[in-house]
């Protein structure tokens, strides 16, 4: 049995919340306190919504003094970004916050391992780990600092850098949710000989193939003998959700018995509705909104098929955990032939890929699977026995615990 110190520094992510990082980290230390480990979650962001097995603390992020907050808003100000560069300097010192608090805490509790969700400027986890000379494993799930360039800028662009690369280059292990993902950590400082590809996973004890819920499509609108395809993920514009409404429109003039079920939330809702309007299919779309995670299985057994439509991307670095998710609910997946997707989802065995940003690919298969019930059930079976078979969150979590007991140098 170990005691594993879990840190998780990013203030977006709140711990029992509906974000697919959010389950992440539920799975994963559900996974290990199954397995009976100990496991402590330090975070500023509990978050509400769901439930964990593991024992979650806050830590909360200290408020910048108020003499620095102004200095630091006209500093920006020049180039917008006051608020931006208040944020960033936040962030960097709560470090220090979630140092001290560990500190603390280890000297009640000694852990034997600090695992460690990569945050941007997240420095407290490496510095910990050196400190107390205990193993230290990173777990990377995108390039933060370029996504963060990309959709919001950055204020501290070279302190940014320096802190990425230095967090790569010191940590003991270093877990890549994808191929894509190791390739940029490689690239920013992270030696090779450190890192593992780890995807995703699913806890098959939680999600796998059931009888159709008769009852929740009743509930929700659709009949018998409608073709249910659903998404299940955050409402963000690249997981493509306004084209899998308009694929759907036109997939049904050869299948009308099509329907779109929508479960999550998220800031392209309201577009995703006004599309939807125009297209007149609120007759054919049920949006549930986010719901507990307990409940997404159930949501899953009212589909007949499943869709995960990211737009087209030219570094595709996700592991996408509604894909995982599908499949081993027995579902027939149709997505992109994109970054790990590909490698996930043979193209006519257990699932159908389309070329990324193909609307009328899309509309097509959509279509096929409708109007064929053997190939939905025997794609659905071979996703679900593919998946039990390689990605569970318990092999994951013996991967994690055998990879903590090297010796820290």
């Amino acid at each position: 049995m170990m005691r594993i110190l879990y840190l998780s520094s990013d203030f977006g992510i709140p711990v029992r919340g509906f974000k697919g990082a959010s389950v992440h980290i539920r799975e994963l230390t559900d996974a290990l306190t199954d397995l009976g480990h100990e496991v402590i979650v330090l975070t500023p962001n509990v978050g509400e919504g769901n439930s964990t097995r593991a024992e979650v603390r806050i830590v909360t992020a200290p408020r910048l003094p108020e003499p620095l907050v102004r200095a630091l808003r006209r500093v920006g100000a020049p180039w917008g970004r006051g608020k931006q560069l208040e944020r960033e300097v936040r962030e960097l010192w709560y470090n220090v916050t979630l140092v001290h608090a560990a500190e603390a805490l280890v000297a009640e509790w000694r852990p034997d391992m600090i695992y460690e969700r990569y945050s941007l400027f997240g420095l407290a986890g490496g510095a910990l780990a050196r400190r107390l000379r205990l193993p230290h494993l990173l777990e990377v799930n995108a390039p933060l600092r370029q996504e963060r360039q990309r959709v919001q800028g950055l204020a501290l662009d070279l302190p940014a850098r320096l802190a990425e690369r230095h967090i790569f280059s010191a940590a003991g292990r270093i877990l890549c949710v994808s191929r894509t993902v190791a390739d940029y950590v490689i690239a920013h400082g992270g030696r090779t000989g450190t890192i593992q590809v780890q995807p995703n996973a699913v806890d098959g004890a939680k999600i796998h193939p059931n009888a159709l819920n008769v009852a929740l499509r009743t509930q929700l609108g659709f009949t018998n003998d409608d073709v249910v395809v659903g998404f299940v993920g955050s409402l963000k514009p690249w997981h493509g959700v306004e084209g899998l409404t308009q694929a759907l429109a036109s997939a049904q003039s050869l299948a009308p018995q099509l329907r779109l079920l929508v479960v999550g939330d998220g800031p392209a809702r309201p577009h995703i509705e006004q599309v939807i309007a125009e297209l007149r299919l609120n007759d054919s779309v049920r949006l549930v909104g986010n719901v507990a995670h307990s409940d997404v299985p159930a949501y899953l057994a009212a589909m007949d098929a499943a869709a995960a439509p990211y737009e087209d991307m030219v570094d595709f670095y996700f592991s996408p955990l509604k894909v995982f998710e599908y499949m081993a609910a027995g579902l027939p997946v149709i997505a992109p032939r994109l970054g790990q997707i590909s490698e996930l989802i043979t193209d006519g065995v257990d699932g159908l890929l389309y070329t990324p940003g193909s609307v009328p690919e899309l509309s097509s298969e959509l279509a096929r699977l409708a109007e064929d019930a053997a190939l939905r059930v025997r794609l659905g079976a071979c996703a679900a026995a593919r998946v039990s078979a390689h990605h569970t969150w318990r092999e994951t979590a013996r991967r994690v615990v055998s990879l903590g007991q090297y010796s820290p140098r």
